[in-house]
Protein backbone atom coordinates (compact mmCIF):
# COMPACT_ATOMS: atom_id res chain seq x y z
CA UNK A 1 0.00 0.00 0.00
CA UNK A 2 1.18 3.32 -0.75
CA UNK A 3 1.99 5.90 2.33
CA UNK A 4 2.22 9.67 2.42
CA UNK A 5 6.18 9.42 2.88
CA UNK A 6 6.09 7.62 -0.51
CA UNK A 7 4.40 10.38 -2.53
CA UNK A 8 6.63 12.95 -0.37
CA UNK A 9 9.64 10.66 -2.40
CA UNK A 10 8.58 10.97 -5.43
CA UNK A 11 8.10 14.60 -5.05
CA UNK A 12 11.43 15.46 -3.98
CA UNK A 13 12.83 12.87 -6.89
CA UNK A 14 15.13 14.74 -9.91
CA UNK A 15 17.06 12.80 -11.94
CA UNK A 16 20.21 14.57 -12.98
CA UNK A 17 20.91 12.47 -16.17
CA UNK A 18 18.70 9.70 -17.85
CA UNK A 19 15.33 10.45 -17.49
CA UNK A 20 12.38 8.58 -14.94
CA UNK A 21 9.93 5.94 -16.12
CA UNK A 22 6.40 7.35 -15.42
CA UNK A 23 3.74 4.68 -16.33
CA UNK A 24 0.04 5.15 -15.51
CA UNK A 25 -2.35 2.09 -16.45
CA UNK A 26 -5.81 1.37 -16.35
CA UNK A 27 -6.44 -2.65 -14.66
CA UNK A 28 -10.06 -1.79 -13.79
CA UNK A 29 -11.52 -5.66 -13.72
CA UNK A 30 -14.78 -4.28 -15.14
CA UNK A 31 -13.18 -2.33 -18.04
CA UNK A 32 -10.53 -4.70 -19.44
CA UNK A 33 -9.31 -8.46 -19.06
CA UNK A 34 -5.85 -8.92 -19.07
CA UNK A 35 -5.16 -9.37 -22.70
CA UNK A 36 -6.56 -5.80 -23.12
CA UNK A 37 -4.66 -4.27 -20.55
CA UNK A 38 -1.35 -6.35 -21.74
CA UNK A 39 -2.34 -4.42 -25.17
CA UNK A 40 -2.64 -1.01 -23.93
CA UNK A 41 0.50 -1.55 -21.57
CA UNK A 42 2.44 -2.30 -24.93
CA UNK A 43 1.37 0.83 -26.53
CA UNK A 44 2.35 2.76 -23.51
CA UNK A 45 6.13 1.13 -23.57
CA UNK A 46 6.27 2.13 -27.71
CA UNK A 47 5.50 5.58 -26.81
CA UNK A 48 8.14 5.44 -23.69
CA UNK A 49 10.73 4.26 -26.42
CA UNK A 50 9.85 7.11 -28.56
CA UNK A 51 10.09 9.63 -25.82
CA UNK A 52 13.55 8.48 -24.92
CA UNK A 53 12.76 6.36 -21.42
CA UNK A 54 15.92 4.01 -21.30
CA UNK A 55 15.53 0.60 -22.78
CA UNK A 56 16.61 -1.01 -19.03
CA UNK A 57 13.15 0.65 -18.10
CA UNK A 58 11.26 -0.54 -20.16
CA UNK A 59 12.11 -3.86 -19.59
CA UNK A 60 11.91 -3.36 -15.89
CA UNK A 61 8.04 -2.22 -16.16
CA UNK A 62 7.73 -5.54 -18.59
CA UNK A 63 9.18 -7.59 -15.97
CA UNK A 64 7.16 -6.04 -13.58
CA UNK A 65 3.11 -6.89 -15.25
CA UNK A 66 4.79 -10.91 -16.32
CA UNK A 67 5.90 -11.80 -13.11
CA UNK A 68 5.44 -9.66 -10.22
CA UNK A 69 1.75 -7.94 -10.84
CA UNK A 70 -0.85 -10.15 -8.68
CA UNK A 71 -3.61 -8.18 -10.62
CA UNK A 72 -4.59 -6.20 -7.05
CA UNK A 73 -6.04 -2.81 -7.31
CA UNK A 74 -7.77 -0.89 -10.50
CA UNK A 75 -4.85 0.75 -11.10
CA UNK A 76 -1.13 0.70 -11.16
CA UNK A 77 1.28 3.49 -11.22
CA UNK A 78 5.02 2.27 -11.79
CA UNK A 79 8.34 4.55 -11.81
CA UNK A 80 11.68 3.37 -13.10
CA UNK A 81 15.06 5.34 -13.48
CA UNK A 82 17.94 1.96 -14.42
CA UNK A 83 20.69 4.45 -13.62
CA UNK A 84 20.16 4.72 -9.77
CA UNK A 85 18.10 1.83 -9.63
CA UNK A 86 15.12 3.79 -8.72
CA UNK A 87 11.92 1.53 -9.19
CA UNK A 88 8.72 2.00 -7.40
CA UNK A 89 5.56 -0.12 -8.34
CA UNK A 90 2.13 0.57 -6.79
CA UNK A 91 -1.47 -0.90 -6.99
CA UNK A 92 -3.83 1.72 -6.75
CA UNK A 93 -7.80 1.72 -5.59
CA UNK A 94 -9.07 4.09 -8.86
CA UNK A 95 -8.59 2.71 -12.18
CA UNK A 96 -6.48 5.35 -13.75
CA UNK A 97 -6.49 6.99 -17.38
CA UNK A 98 -3.31 5.53 -19.38
CA UNK A 99 -0.55 7.69 -19.19
CA UNK A 100 3.30 7.82 -19.65
CA UNK A 101 5.74 10.10 -19.20
CA UNK A 102 9.13 10.20 -19.78
CA UNK A 103 11.01 12.89 -17.59
CA UNK A 104 14.11 14.43 -15.23
CA UNK A 105 10.87 14.06 -12.23
CA UNK A 106 8.41 11.30 -11.82
CA UNK A 107 4.97 12.40 -13.46
CA UNK A 108 2.66 12.61 -10.36
CA UNK A 109 -0.89 14.38 -11.02
CA UNK A 110 -2.95 11.38 -10.72
CA UNK A 111 -1.12 9.81 -7.66
CA UNK A 112 -2.23 13.55 -6.01
CA UNK A 113 -5.77 12.81 -7.31
CA UNK A 114 -6.02 9.33 -5.91
CA UNK A 115 -4.03 10.52 -2.55
CA UNK A 116 -6.68 13.24 -2.54
CA UNK A 117 -9.77 11.17 -3.15
CA UNK A 118 -8.97 8.02 -1.63
CA UNK A 119 -7.08 9.31 1.75
CA UNK A 120 -8.12 8.36 5.28
CA UNK A 121 -11.43 7.74 5.76
CA UNK A 122 -13.33 7.01 8.94
CA UNK A 123 -17.12 5.30 9.08
CA UNK A 124 -18.91 4.83 12.75
CA UNK A 125 -21.57 1.81 12.24
CA UNK A 126 -23.76 2.83 15.01
CA UNK A 127 -27.04 1.03 16.62
CA UNK A 128 -28.68 1.45 20.21
CA UNK A 129 -26.16 -0.65 22.18
CA UNK A 130 -23.33 0.85 20.74
CA UNK A 131 -20.41 1.17 17.84
CA UNK A 132 -17.94 0.29 15.94
CA UNK A 133 -15.25 2.18 13.79
CA UNK A 134 -13.62 1.49 10.55
CA UNK A 135 -10.55 3.40 9.18
CA UNK A 136 -10.19 3.08 5.59
CA UNK A 137 -6.80 4.34 3.85
CA UNK A 138 -6.49 4.63 0.25
CA UNK A 139 -9.14 1.67 -0.08
CA UNK A 140 -8.01 -0.75 2.06
CA UNK A 141 -9.21 -1.24 5.66
CA UNK A 142 -6.89 -0.16 7.68
CA UNK A 143 -7.96 -0.34 11.50
CA UNK A 144 -11.39 -1.01 13.41
CA UNK A 145 -13.07 -1.35 16.90
CA UNK A 146 -15.86 -1.18 18.92
CA UNK A 147 -17.61 -0.39 22.27
CA UNK A 148 -20.86 -1.59 23.65
CA UNK A 149 -22.73 -0.07 25.85
CA UNK A 150 -25.44 -1.68 28.27
CA UNK A 151 -28.53 -3.89 26.61
CA UNK A 152 -31.51 -2.37 24.96
CA UNK A 153 -34.55 -4.68 24.70
CA UNK A 154 -37.66 -3.80 22.70
CA UNK A 155 -40.83 -4.76 25.32
CA UNK A 156 -44.00 -5.70 23.34
CA UNK A 157 -46.60 -4.27 26.21
CA UNK A 158 -48.91 -1.95 25.71
CA UNK A 159 -50.46 1.16 27.08
CA UNK A 160 -49.19 3.09 30.13
CA UNK A 161 -46.23 0.73 31.15
CA UNK A 162 -44.91 0.22 27.23
CA UNK A 163 -44.59 4.35 26.85
CA UNK A 164 -42.55 4.20 29.88
CA UNK A 165 -40.54 1.17 29.11
CA UNK A 166 -40.06 2.76 25.46
CA UNK A 167 -38.92 6.24 27.20
CA UNK A 168 -36.02 4.16 29.49
CA UNK A 169 -35.39 2.51 26.34
CA UNK A 170 -34.55 5.39 24.53
CA UNK A 171 -32.67 6.94 27.75
CA UNK A 172 -30.36 4.16 27.75
CA UNK A 173 -30.04 3.91 23.87
CA UNK A 174 -29.41 8.07 23.85
CA UNK A 175 -26.55 7.34 26.81
CA UNK A 176 -25.17 4.71 25.15
CA UNK A 177 -24.48 6.68 21.67
CA UNK A 178 -23.68 9.34 23.76
CA UNK A 179 -20.48 6.96 25.43
CA UNK A 180 -20.10 5.42 21.62
CA UNK A 181 -19.55 9.17 19.95
CA UNK A 182 -16.71 10.11 22.83
CA UNK A 183 -15.15 6.77 22.06
CA UNK A 184 -15.23 7.46 18.67
CA UNK A 185 -14.04 10.80 18.25
CA UNK A 186 -11.04 9.79 20.64
CA UNK A 187 -10.75 6.84 18.37
CA UNK A 188 -10.77 8.57 15.18
CA UNK A 189 -8.91 11.13 15.65
CA UNK A 190 -5.99 9.12 16.91
CA UNK A 191 -5.67 7.41 13.90
CA UNK A 192 -5.76 11.11 11.81
CA UNK A 193 -9.10 10.56 10.00
CA UNK A 194 -10.33 13.98 8.76
CA UNK A 195 -12.95 12.58 7.07
CA UNK A 196 -16.11 10.72 8.29
CA UNK A 197 -19.57 9.13 7.16
CA UNK A 198 -22.11 7.78 9.33
CA UNK A 199 -24.02 4.58 8.96
CA UNK A 200 -26.80 3.22 10.40
CA UNK A 201 -31.20 3.48 10.48
CA UNK A 202 -32.58 6.79 10.27
CA UNK A 203 -33.70 6.93 13.89
CA UNK A 204 -30.39 5.51 15.51
CA UNK A 205 -28.57 8.35 13.21
CA UNK A 206 -31.05 10.86 14.76
CA UNK A 207 -30.15 9.85 17.91
CA UNK A 208 -26.46 10.36 17.52
CA UNK A 209 -25.92 13.24 15.87
CA UNK A 210 -27.80 14.40 19.01
CA UNK A 211 -25.03 13.57 21.36
CA UNK A 212 -21.46 13.58 18.88
CA UNK A 213 -18.94 16.06 20.45
CA UNK A 214 -18.32 19.15 17.73
CA UNK A 215 -14.67 18.51 17.41
CA UNK A 216 -16.65 14.84 15.25
CA UNK A 217 -19.59 16.87 13.94
CA UNK A 218 -17.05 18.82 12.12
CA UNK A 219 -15.68 16.16 10.19
CA UNK A 220 -18.63 14.26 9.24
CA UNK A 221 -19.12 14.75 5.32
CA UNK A 222 -22.71 12.34 5.09
CA UNK A 223 -24.26 9.07 6.42
CA UNK A 224 -25.57 6.54 4.54
CA UNK A 225 -28.37 3.44 5.83
CA UNK A 226 -26.79 0.21 6.40
CA UNK A 227 -26.97 -2.14 9.45
CA UNK A 228 -23.98 -3.35 12.02
CA UNK A 229 -24.00 -6.69 10.14
CA UNK A 230 -22.41 -4.88 6.77
CA UNK A 231 -19.15 -6.26 5.81
CA UNK A 232 -16.17 -3.67 5.74
CA UNK A 233 -16.38 -4.14 2.14
CA UNK A 234 -20.16 -2.35 1.85
CA UNK A 235 -19.56 0.19 3.92
CA UNK A 236 -16.03 0.96 2.19
CA UNK A 237 -18.11 0.76 -1.06
CA UNK A 238 -20.97 3.43 0.00
CA UNK A 239 -18.78 5.51 2.31
CA UNK A 240 -16.71 6.32 -1.02
CA UNK A 241 -19.65 7.80 -3.13
CA UNK A 242 -20.28 9.84 -0.48
CA UNK A 243 -16.80 11.19 0.10
CA UNK A 244 -16.62 11.70 -3.65
CA UNK A 245 -19.83 13.22 -4.22
CA UNK A 246 -19.07 15.73 -0.65
CA UNK A 247 -15.22 16.42 -2.01
CA UNK A 248 -16.66 17.41 -4.92
CA UNK A 249 -19.30 19.86 -3.97
CA UNK A 250 -16.41 21.54 -1.41
CA UNK A 251 -14.08 21.41 -4.45
CA UNK A 252 -16.52 23.17 -6.89
CA UNK A 253 -17.34 25.76 -4.14
CA UNK A 254 -13.68 26.40 -3.45
CA UNK A 255 -13.34 27.18 -6.90
CA UNK A 256 -15.92 29.59 -6.76
CA UNK A 257 -14.35 31.24 -3.85
CA UNK A 258 -10.81 31.09 -5.58
CA UNK A 259 -12.49 32.89 -8.39
CA UNK A 260 -14.14 36.29 -6.84
CA UNK A 261 -11.16 36.57 -4.52
CA UNK A 262 -9.08 36.78 -7.62
CA UNK A 263 -11.53 39.14 -9.28
CA UNK A 264 -11.68 41.44 -6.14
CA UNK A 265 -8.18 41.19 -5.95
CA UNK A 266 -7.67 38.98 -2.99
CA UNK A 267 -5.93 35.80 -1.87
CA UNK A 268 -6.53 33.94 -5.06
CA UNK A 269 -4.84 33.36 -8.42
CA UNK A 270 -6.14 31.92 -11.71
CA UNK A 271 -4.78 30.79 -14.89
CA UNK A 272 -1.12 29.34 -15.34
CA UNK A 273 0.95 32.73 -15.74
CA UNK A 274 -0.60 33.99 -12.17
CA UNK A 275 -0.90 30.81 -10.22
CA UNK A 276 2.87 30.20 -11.61
CA UNK A 277 3.91 33.45 -9.94
CA UNK A 278 2.48 33.00 -7.11
CA UNK A 279 3.97 29.67 -6.46
CA UNK A 280 7.48 31.82 -6.93
CA UNK A 281 6.60 34.33 -4.47
CA UNK A 282 6.01 31.15 -2.10
CA UNK A 283 1.69 32.22 -1.46
CA UNK A 284 0.28 29.27 -2.85
CA UNK A 285 -1.52 27.46 0.29
CA UNK A 286 -3.84 24.95 -2.28
CA UNK A 287 -3.77 24.10 -5.71
CA UNK A 288 -6.24 23.68 -7.81
CA UNK A 289 -5.41 21.62 -11.39
CA UNK A 290 -7.80 20.67 -14.20
CA UNK A 291 -6.87 16.58 -14.66
CA UNK A 292 -6.41 17.09 -18.59
CA UNK A 293 -4.19 20.42 -18.16
CA UNK A 294 -1.03 19.79 -19.45
CA UNK A 295 1.53 22.65 -20.54
CA UNK A 296 5.39 23.01 -21.93
CA UNK A 297 7.01 26.01 -19.86
CA UNK A 298 10.96 26.70 -19.05
CA UNK A 299 12.89 25.83 -15.45
CA UNK A 300 15.96 27.44 -14.44
CA UNK A 301 18.83 25.55 -14.18
CA UNK A 302 20.18 27.96 -11.24
CA UNK A 303 17.32 27.96 -8.61
CA UNK A 304 14.71 25.68 -9.91
CA UNK A 305 11.95 28.63 -11.23
CA UNK A 306 8.97 27.91 -13.13
CA UNK A 307 8.33 30.73 -15.93
CA UNK A 308 6.05 30.16 -18.79
CA UNK A 309 7.01 33.31 -20.75
CA UNK A 310 9.88 32.55 -23.35
CA UNK A 311 12.68 34.54 -22.11
CA UNK A 312 16.83 34.67 -22.65
CA UNK A 313 17.37 34.22 -18.80
CA UNK A 314 15.31 33.69 -15.50
CA UNK A 315 13.50 36.36 -14.23
CA UNK A 316 14.63 36.27 -10.97
CA UNK A 317 18.30 35.14 -10.96
CA UNK A 318 19.46 36.02 -14.75
CA UNK A 319 20.61 31.73 -14.71
CA UNK A 320 19.95 29.84 -17.97
CA UNK A 321 16.42 28.37 -18.80
CA UNK A 322 15.71 24.75 -19.76
CA UNK A 323 12.32 23.77 -21.98
CA UNK A 324 9.80 21.49 -19.99
CA UNK A 325 7.37 19.16 -21.67
CA UNK A 326 4.76 19.99 -18.63
CA UNK A 327 5.49 22.51 -16.18
CA UNK A 328 1.92 21.95 -14.47
CA UNK A 329 3.46 18.63 -13.48
CA UNK A 330 6.52 20.42 -12.05
CA UNK A 331 4.07 22.82 -10.39
CA UNK A 332 2.18 20.10 -8.87
CA UNK A 333 5.69 18.38 -7.86
CA UNK A 334 6.39 21.54 -6.26
CA UNK A 335 3.37 21.81 -4.01
CA UNK A 336 3.83 18.54 -2.77
CA UNK A 337 7.37 19.12 -2.14
CA UNK A 338 5.97 21.95 0.25
CA UNK A 339 3.27 19.86 2.24
CA UNK A 340 0.35 21.40 0.89
CA UNK A 341 -2.75 20.03 -0.54
CA UNK A 342 -3.28 19.93 -4.70
CA UNK A 343 -7.04 18.92 -6.01
CA UNK A 344 -7.64 17.41 -9.12
CA UNK A 345 -10.21 18.62 -10.90
CA UNK A 346 -12.58 16.69 -13.51
CA UNK A 347 -14.61 18.22 -16.39
CA UNK A 348 -14.60 22.12 -14.42
CA UNK A 349 -15.77 24.45 -17.32
CA UNK A 350 -14.58 26.99 -15.19
CA UNK A 351 -11.40 25.79 -14.52
CA UNK A 352 -10.84 25.06 -18.20
CA UNK A 353 -11.69 28.60 -18.96
CA UNK A 354 -8.90 30.03 -16.51
CA UNK A 355 -6.32 28.05 -18.28
CA UNK A 356 -6.93 24.84 -16.03
CA UNK A 357 -5.19 26.07 -13.17
CA UNK A 358 -6.07 28.25 -9.95
CA UNK A 359 -4.55 28.52 -6.39
CA UNK A 360 -6.00 29.42 -2.71
CA UNK A 361 -3.01 32.07 -1.34
CA UNK A 362 -1.79 32.85 1.82
CA UNK A 363 -1.97 36.26 1.09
Amino acid sequence: MMREQDLKELAELISPQEPILSLYLNVEPQQRNADEYKLALRKLLEQAAERGAASADIERIERFFEHEYDRQGRGVACFAQSETGFWRAYALPAAMQDHVHVGRRPYLTPLSDVWDAYGRLGVISADREGARAFVYHLGALEDSAGTLGAEVKRHKQGGWASQKLQRYEDQEARHNLKEAAGWADDYLREHEVKRVVLSGTDGNLALLREVLPRSLQDRVIGQMNLDMNATPAQLWERAFEIAVDAQQRAEAELLEEVITAAHKGGAGAVGLKDTVAAMQQGRIYRLLVDRGFHQPGYQCRNCGALTVEETEKCPYCDGELSTTTDVVNLLVQRTLDEGLQVSIIDAASQLEALDGLAAVLRY
